[in-house]
């Protein structure tokens, strides 16, 4: 049974961790990130949501939540109201037309559900069917644009222009990965919204879990992209190295509070033969 824990030798030393031990696999370092941080993340949801309440600001609440998820994805602890009123404040001038332009397809995606079809029904043909599914498919492709687009305004300084261009390229550059988001997101939602069906109660789950949720997913998946193709040719281009790599650099011996050898300690044997040695009265 030591396999489950139990009959295990918990106070033997063991050799420790490799600093250089091989990263886990996606799916399992998200998991580390997301519930390492979970009571971190309900605060970030509630407060991206009370900043959402003014519709015309939900850009820049989303803009400034995911400036702390990157920071998170990135495995790095932050100051979350200090990053997240600075990526709120600090990126006006690209979040505010991004949040109206994820407003204005919403209403727009709305209505082409509901008059397309409405009308191809009434006579009109199978040509109102074309543009409904023409405007579903411009929707989605919108609705991905924003994996990589808030994560851009908040990591670095573009011209609006050249957001919307390289999100859109990101999106068919790591179309897998976009689409896997993009899943995970409506499974959410439709989990969410058969829950509210069953149980009313199920709503508070959105502004408690889902909404830093579905954020974490969209910057864990997107980001990497966002370095490899935006950020780091950035840097080489002027014979620099990202500074979002300084982390997973050793520090120097000058810098060094101790020395690393995880990995490369000797267990100490003969522990539990040393305590019943001592066991019984020793008379001096």
């Amino acid at each position: 049974m030591a396999f489950l824990g139990f009959g295990a030798d918990y106070e033997k030393a063991g050799q420790g961790i490799a600093k250089g031990a091989p990263r886990k696999k996606p799916f399992f370092e998200f998991l580390d990130m997301y519930f390492g941080r979970f009571w971190k993340m309900l605060k970030l949801s509630l407060l991206t949501t009370l900043f959402c309440l003014p519709i015309v600001t939900i850009g820049p609440a989303l803009t400034g939540m995911t400036k702390v998820l990157k920071s998170y994805s990135l495995d790095k602890d932050t100051f979350m109201w200090h990053d997240f009123i600075k990526g709120f404040t600090g990126n006006l001038r690209q979040s505010l037309p991004a949040g109206l332009i994820d407003i204005l397809c919403m209403v727009s995606l709305v209505c082409a559900l509901n008059v397309y079809p409405a009308l191809a029904e009434s006579g009109g043909g199978n040509f109102y069917y074309v543009l409904c599914v023409i405007s579903v498919s411009f929707a989605l492709t919108v609705f991905m644009m924003n994996f990589y687009a808030f994560p851009m305004i908040a990591a670095i300084d573009l011209p609006f222009k050249s957001i919307i261009k390289n999100s859109f390229y990101l999106v068919c550059l790591g179309l897998k990965k976009s689409v896997l988001t993009l899943v995970i997101i409506m499974l959410t939602i439709a989990l969410l919204a058969v829950g509210t069906v069953v149980n009313p109660l199920t709503l508070v789950l959105v502004p408690l879990w889902a909404v830093s949720f579905m954020g974490f997913v969209s910057v864990f998946n997107s980001y990497p992209l966002i370095q490899k193709y935006v950020i780091d040719p950035y840097y080489e281009e002027r014979g620099e190295t990202n500074p979002e790599y300084d982390y997973l650099k050793p520090l120097d011996a000058e810098d060094a509070v101790f020395l690393d050898r995880g990995g490369e300690e000797a267990p100490v044997e003969g522990s539990k033969e040393k305590k019943k040695k001592k066991k019984g009265k020793t008379i001096s």
